[in-house]
């Protein structure tokens, strides 16, 4: 996102109205750390925080990519509401910075762990059954991590994508059917997730009581929580891509809008990809998409995308319905 940010003074700016498409009040500033897991083995997150300067910002090792948020930058005072990103498969917990920072320049903490086998680094395509049952918990565990860390507020926001807008569902109260998603697989139900069931997965962990909401940005598996098991799903918007190959918006984005719980909205992103919501892209040709001029480009669609899931984090943090204006 090519826009400079400058911290300015405000009376109360968490509780002021700020256009989401325009610079956030704060800079940004960013950490990594790795946590323990009471599951055993350990977590590495990556946090985006308000920060009061950011003079030099820092690239996303071990590549060149940089953005707004400068390495170990001086935290903002105050308590600041909190937002979980998950991750896509085989993705990376910075994968959509561009939505994490702009997210932290509005005034949230953003914490992302990396899913342990399921990262470009460390992917492991026999042990995702595994993963998928893990997922949430990594999402509830760098939440408590990152309340206790940063002192954020005690209910938060998820935001992910594919995988981990799968993921978003279930920690926002999505609940898990194995009866109906193997009969709905076995009788040649068309999904990405269907594998992984047949494969003898188990309920993934339970929902966080604690998420009041979030994005899911081209989600996968409705067919997971059964027909009616998103209904507990409130106050999470959906985002697709028109040309997403992965999680098409007929077959899997679309039905997964229909089931949730409201309040919702449904965002297209036209001639988008699956990857636009990321800079996998821009990481290598990971699918056709990222060498095929027909699609949106990603750097074209960022903005939007970062501005969109700001609005419905602050609507939903608020509940102040001028955020509104900015949700398409």
């Amino acid at each position: 996102m090519l826009v400079t940010l400058f911290a300015c003074v405000v009376e109360d700016p968490l509780h002021t109205l700020f256009d989401p498409s325009e610079a956030g009040p704060w800079a940004v500033g960013r950490t990594t750390a790795t946590i323990d897991d009471d599951r055993g083995g350990q977590l590495t997150v990556e946090v985006w925080y308000p920060a009061t300067e950011a003079p030099e910002p820092a690239a996303y090792a071990p590549t060149i990519f940089t953005g707004l948020a400068d390495f170990g930058a001086p935290r903002a005072e105050g308590t600041f509401p909190l937002v979980a990103f998950s991750h896509g498969n085989s993705g990376i917990r910075w994968q959509s910075y561009f939505v994490t920072e702009w997210l932290a320049a509005h005034g949230f903490v953003v914490v992302a762990p990396d899913h342990p086998n399921n990262t470009l680094f460390d992917y492991e395509p026999d042990l995702l059954t595994e993963v998928m049952q893990r997922r949430p918990g990594d999402i509830t565990r760098a939440a408590t991590w990152a309340m206790a860390e940063f002192g954020t507020e005690e209910e938060y926001l998820v935001v992910g994508h594919s995988f981990g807008a799968w993921t978003t569902l279930a920690v926002a109260g999505g609940e898990f059917d194995p009866d109906w998603v193997t009969t709905w697989c076995e009788a040649g139900g068309v999904g990405e997730l269907c594998g992984l069931i047949d494969a003898g997965g188990s309920p993934p962990e339970s929902p966080d009581p604690r998420v009041y909401g979030g994005v899911a940005m081209a989600p996968c598996g409705w067919y997971t929580f059964g027909e009616t098991g998103l209904a507990a799903v409130s106050g999470v918007a959906i985002m697709g891509g028109e040309r997403d190959q992965i999680c098409p918006m007929s077959t899997e984005v679309q039905p997964t809008a229909d089931r949730l719980g409201s309040p919702t909205f449904l965002q297209t992103i036209p001639n988008g990809g699956h990857f636009i919501f990321s800079v996998m892209c821009q990481v290598g040709p990971v699918q056709p998409e990222c060498a095929d001029e027909t699609y949106a480009q990603p750097e074209d669609a960022w903005d939007s995308i970062a501005q969109t899931t700001t609005a419905w984090a602050l609507r939903q943090w608020s509940g102040d319905g001028a955020y509104d204006e900015w949700l398409p």
